[in-house]
């Protein structure tokens, strides 16, 4: 099937216009600089962010559509992020920016699976404070430190507190060692 599409092409007179060619737009079929209708680019990022991006550029050659990855990851990347909402079992655990110079705190939904927020160091004021912001919270699982154990306890006195998963596996293997 072929799509024949008629458009005019505008010339500008002036000499001080930057552009020198304008070209009319079909509302929901072009945008300027476009090589994709937007309807084929959200398609593509859909299937980008369901894939992950080299998977999805197979397929999309496969379906007749070459595009390379790192097209697909730009258009994930120009995605809106979607609203976070209620948040009711977060995971809170440090990691580092810089080793040994520069750490912070990475809160993340574990329903969802999505980071929600990433608060500057590793101490317990910044994750009180954030806690504290969010009552709905039911249960906060984090590493076995000082510093978040006593951040759950102020911020969030009534969730639940538990251990992830790599912790307990580390502690048992210490124990039993």
């Amino acid at each position: 099937m072929a799509i024949d599409l008629l458009v005019r092409r505008f010339k500008c007179v002036s000499q001080v216009c930057p552009a020198v060619t304008f070209v009319e737009q079909v509302s929901g079929l072009t945008q300027p600089h476009g090589r994709r209708t937007p309807v084929l680019q959200q398609q593509l990022a859909q299937v980008a962010v369901s894939l992950a991006a080299r998977p999805a550029a197979r397929l999309a050659r496969r379906l007749g559509l070459p595009v390379a990855k790192d097209t697909l990851l730009r258009l994930v990347r120009a995605l809106p992020e979607p609203p976070v909402g209620d948040v009711r079992v977060v995971g809170v655990d440090d990691f580092a920016l810089r080793r040994r110079h520069m750490y912070a705190t990475i809160i993340v939904d574990l329903e969802t699976r999505r980071p929600v927020e990433v608060l500057e160091g590793r101490e317990a004021g910044p994750v009180t404070a954030w806690l504290a912001e969010h009552p709905d919270i039911d249960v906060v699982c984090r590493d076995r430190g000082r510093a978040y154990a006593e951040a759950a306890r102020a911020g969030a006195p009534q969730a639940v507190q538990v251990a992830d998963r790599w912790h307990l596996w580390h502690n048992l293997c210490q124990a039993v060692d």
